[in-house]
């Protein structure tokens, strides 16, 4: 049957589309276009033989680090740095080999999403809505669970908009608002469905609501609406549950313009009617500052630059008020003395422009000298812990000083969650430039200041406030993790967890150079957090890219530590089970974890560090190697020496074309 765009929604009494991939005697009355092809899945995520072993199994394979192919014994590069196979650029590239050889990608996939996850291939051009309780009921779960700080809509306008669609069987009583409010409502269902209990849905089914909702946004005409920038932004958010963060990157760049065209950048100081839309006035608030955050977010997850800068905003923040007081004619703020759903989103939006001054100052293409830095730092600090300060009774949870979380509502118990991460991620992304300035000088004798030649400057506070938001979040984590079983969904907490790993696990690598045996209950810490996100990666997710970097991380400590040249190979202990971390210590001199993995003796290295002609921190070098593009090569699969001109096999050789 040919597609007909203009066709009405047809409200059938089935929760879920018939797989079109086989004939169907009664297709829907409805049918959705395919709009945009998405990657092709024909290949497995992982084989079987290619999945991390659990404990006890008997799998021979090599140890991970030793499955890529790396530099051959004394390369240098075009400018005479050497980069040997125990150097800290062999060890890049040994991630940078492990991340393409595990990706089910191939090269024929979009430009705008080479590196994510594929969304299940199905031909969406047909698509059955759910009966109208379902929908209520998902409309019910994305407001409970998948927005707890990002709340950017107001619940009685969808739920109305509900109604409408159902009473007017699709068709919606505004034609010019129609496709905008009604890709609204079904990137609200696909967002919910990701939030849904493991096993009650499928990602075939939240993937027909995405295609489903982009369809309809591609039916638009006329001026831009607010309604279609809030359904782009909600997107954005469901393509990160997706691991699909380079599409979210590049969605991002559009509703980003859109908004700027619309002015929501802008506080809107006057109406020439001399009437205010209180629900408009503040959605338009909602949506701009959560396009703000998610802005930063992005900028510091894939190293890229920031698209909104402050000095172009004027914009107010939202006023705190539920919605359930909010409505056209007339508002009802809540209280300063009363909780309130929307405290915990505009006090993140806070934190948030603090992110994007740190992101600004510290991780600019032009760093600022050491002293400057830690000028910069003492004051971002200090800004942090007054913005804390301010909330110490909602975030804390210790010694009495805070509300016990049992006491509290689900969603405020999560919005405490989300604040604590982003508060202790705030701090990782200010000091840990101090522990370590680029990744070209992984393996060097640590100094407490990497900014040579002014080595005299104290960075120990620095460093340990680094370390301390790492134990902070991977504390955090845990509790999320051992209290939800939504886990999986939660993209912002893996990575979060993923940058304290990094930093605990980098800190094991050079500190033992220095007092051997004095961090390890950082590294169990880390070894702990590391399995509790290996338990999400099955598939091809941002979870699995990181546990696959966090590994050659892990046996690059235990190498360090043991003594073990770059060219030995290292017993290799399958996946990590979490219960062999559930004691992990919190850090100091502490019992070792190494006998869980270590088998046998270990060979004395050549050279713990690198040859010393090269210079770790070249200005070629450090920009190559830099925290930026270490965390555009993980999150994004693109980075390090992909955009750096690197020749050889397929563009992944070993000769620097700089």
């Amino acid at each position: 049957m040919a597609a007909n765009p203009n066709a009405r929604l047809s409200l059938l009494d089935q929760t879920s589309p018939p797989d079109h991939r086989t004939k169907d005697s009664n297709p829907p009355a409805f049918q959705f276009p395919r709009i945009y092809p998405s990657p092709s899945v024909d290949q497995p995520i992982f084989s079987r033989t290619d999945r991390l072993s659990a404990p006890g199994e008997n799998v021979a394979r090599d140890p991970p680090s030793r499955n890529s192919p790396e530099p051959a014994r004394g390369q240098t590069d075009q400018q005479g740095h050497y980069i040997g196979s125990s150097s800290a650029v062999s060890f890049l590239l040994r991630i940078q080999k492990r991340l393409h050889q595990n990706s089910s990608l191939s090269h024929d996939s979009s430009i705008f999403t080479f590196g994510d996850a594929p969304l299940p291939e199905f031909d969406p051009s047909f698509f059955v809505l759910p009966p109208k309780p379902d929908a209520q009921r998902l409309v019910e779960r994305y407001f409970d669970y998948a927005a707890p700080t990002h709340r950017f809509m107001h619940r009685p306008t969808i739920e109305k908009l509900v109604e409408e669609f159902y009473e007017t069987q699709g068709d919606m009583r505004n034609r010019d608002d129609a496709p905008a409010n009604t890709s609204l409502l079904l990137i609200v269902f696909a967002q919910a469905q990701a939030y849904m209990p493991p096993g009650s849905t499928t990602k075939d089914n939240s993937a027909r609501y995405f295609f489903a909702a982009e369809h309809q946004l591609a039916k638009e005409r006329g001026a831009v609406r607010l309604a279609s920038v809030q359904a782009r932004l909600l997107q954005c958010f469901y393509l990160l549950t997706q691991s699909r963060i380079n599409h979210c990157w590049n969605l991002f760049g559009t509703l980003s313009h859109l908004a700027l065209a619309i002015g929501l950048h802008r506080g809107k100081k006057c109406d020439p009617s001399g009437t205010v839309d209180y629900v408009v006035q503040e959605t338009r608030r909602r949506v701009f500052w959560c396009a703000y955050s998610l802005d930063k977010y992005l900028a510091a997850a894939l190293g890229r630059p920031r698209t909104f800068k402050d000095e172009d905003i004027d914009q107010e923040l939202p006023t705190i008020v539920n919605d359930t007081d909010l409505h056209p004619q007339y508002i009802n703020p809540t209280p300063s003395n009363s909780y309130c759903i929307m405290m915990a989103p505009v006090e993140h939006i806070k934190l948030t422009r603090i992110v994007s001054l740190v992101l600004r100052d510290l991780y600019s293409i032009r760093p600022p000298s050491l002293s400057l830095r830690i000028e910069l730092s003492s004051k971002y600090t200090a800004d942090l812990h007054a913005w804390r300060s301010s909330l110490s009774r909602f975030l804390n949870d210790d010694e009495g000083r805070g509300i016990d979380s049992h006491l509290l509502i689900p969603i405020y118990q999560r919005q405490r969650s989300v604040l604590n991460l982003a508060y202790y991620h705030a701090m990782l992304l200010i000091h840990r430039p101090f522990l370590l300035s680029n990744f070209a000088s992984l393996t060097h004798m640590p100094t407490h200041s990497t900014f040579l030649p002014n080595a005299a400057i104290d960075t120990s506070s620095n460093i340990a406030s680094c370390l301390e938001a790492a134990m902070s979040i991977v504390r955090v984590v845990d509790d999320v993790f051992t209290s939800s079983n939504l886990f999986r969904s939660f993209w912002f907490t893996q990575y979060y967890a993923f940058c304290a790993v990094v930093v605990l696990y980098i800190h094991r690598i050079q500190q033992h150079l220095v007092t051997p045996g004095k961090c390890e209950g950082y590294f169990s810490a880390g070894q702990k957090c590391q399995a509790q996100l290996e338990s999400v990666s099955e598939t091809d997710c941002l979870a699995r890219r990181y546990c696959l970097v966090l590994e050659e991380l892990r046996l690059e400590a235990i190498r360090q530590a043991k003594g073990v040249s770059g060219d030995s190979p290292l017993p290799f202990a399958g996946s990590l089970d979490v219960q062999a971390f559930s004691s992990a210590p919190a850090g100091g001199d502490t019992p070792t974890t190494e006998n869980f993995y270590a088998q046998g003796s270990m060979p004395t290295p050549e050279s713990a560090v690198f040859n010393s002609s090269f210079v770790p921190n070249s200005s070629i070098m450090a920009d190559l190697t830099s925290w930026g593009q270490f965390d555009s090569l993980v999150t994004a699969g693109i980075g390090l020496f992909d955009g750096a001109g690197m020749q050889g096999d397929g563009g992944m050789g070993f000769g620097f074309g700089l």
